[in-house]
């Protein structure tokens, strides 16, 4: 197998041809003045089997294309088979057409990455993981969802949070909480809305908890603006919770979101490295890795 990470994933590409015992070939590029991205492989000979390693974010765009210019020129070089891994995969948001006349972003995606040739997907915490198992049934191309929630979870029992809550900001995220739950060992819940009949106000809030004097982590998919997230800490503290930890898979942190987190109550803020960020302490390389073997 030849592993070459892209230009979004060279650290991570690195770690995973490490834990596989075989030599990374980080390809070369450049971005010209006018934005468009140069990319040559370093390795002549592709015939066999090619692991691609790219995140799509930040500057998803670029990310994309760059992917897209890597999977065909392998494939044109003789690649026997092609694996693309993209830990985090951009528009996955935006799963299906939610008003008329609105772009199904994650289709276009699927169907740009099918056509260039890609034979396996691997993605880490899928925004909607039953939507794109879905929705990727037309294409040729094979989609591989991985989850990297219990090894954050792992994480945090290892650093103070043993016997915490798992909490989620809602009941769409309440299986991520039950197999974070499993491993933290403190019970999990989720978020609802609940409105004030005096003053007409909504306010988050964890029902059928006693969550004052213990630990929570409010764990999400991805960490963008923040809001979200530090609208749950803030529920949690008004709640009573003593330290309170924000986890995610992906923290895109948008410009604010750090702040708004602190803000909150945010004690720890943390991350995998499908993102490359200051809150990366945990690595999905080991997840790849053993998945890639089982491929």
């Amino acid at each position: 197998m030849i592993l070459i990470p892209g230009p979004a994933s060279e650290k991570l590409g690195r770690k995973i041809a490490s834990i596989l015992k075989i030599n990374p070939h980080p390809v070369k590029h450049r971005i010209f003045p006018d934005g468009e991205s140069y990319i040559r492989f370093t390795s002549e000979d592709l015939s066999d089997d090619v692991l691609l390693i790219q995140t799509t974010a930040p500057d998803p765009d670029r990310k994309i294309m760059q992917l897209l210019m890597m999977a065909k020129t392998a494939k044109a070089m003789g690649a026997k088979s092609l694996i693309a891994c993209v830990p985090y995969l951009s528009y996955s948001r935006q799963d299906k057409r939610f008003r008329e006349g609105e772009v199904f972003s994650l289709d276009i995606v699927l169907g740009l990455m099918d056509s260039s040739g890609i034979d396996d997907l691997i993605v880490i915490d899928i925004h909607n993981k039953e939507n794109t198992l879905k929705l990727s049934e037309k294409y040729d191309m094979c989609v591989h969802c991985l989850d990297a929630i219990p090894a954050i979870a792992n994480y945090l029992k290892d650093n103070n949070y043993d016997g915490a809550y798992s909490i989620s900001p809602d009941i769409g995220r309440k299986e991520l909480v039950q197999s974070a739950s499993k491993i933290l060992g403190g019970g999990f819940g989720y978020f609802e809305k609940i409105r004030d009949l005096e003053t007409g106000e909504i306010v988050m809030e964890v029902r059928d908890l006693d969550i004052i004097g213990r630990k929570a982590v409010v764990f999400d998919d991805i960490i963008s603006s923040g809001g979200t997230m530090s609208r749950a800490i803030k529920g949690l503290k008004d709640q009573g919770a003593t330290k309170v930890a924000a986890a995610c898979t992906h923290a895109l942190l948008m410009e604010g979101a750090e702040q708004r987190l602190r803000e909150a109550g945010a004690e720890k803020i943390i991350a995998s490295d499908t993102i490359q960020t200051d809150y990366s302490e945990v690595t999905v390389a080991e997840i790849i890795a053993k998945h890639i073997i089982s491929i």
